[in-house]
């Protein structure tokens, strides 16, 4: 069971994405299990990286001049 703080800032991470247009998303799977959601918006690029054995997902913000999704 993930600890409160970890639970807290993952949902602090979630919540940027609150008042932003999406204009396009992707999924990639990789080799070990982890998948990666890209999230564009106006404003800049979500990337949450999941694996099996974590308890939250790493999220990553970048600036809208970061708008490019990976090819599948």
């Amino acid at each position: 069971m993930p600890d409160k703080e970890h639970v807290k800032e993952c949902q602090e991470q979630i919540a940027k994405l609150e008042g932003r247009k999406v204009t396009s998303c992707s999924f990639k799977a990789y080799e070990n299990n982890c998948w990666r959601f890209y999230i564009v918006t106006d404003q800049g690029k979500l990337v949450m990286t999941f694996c099996p054995n974590w308890a939250c997902p790493v999220v990553e913000h970048h600036d809208a001049h970061h708008d490019e999704v990976p090819e599948h």
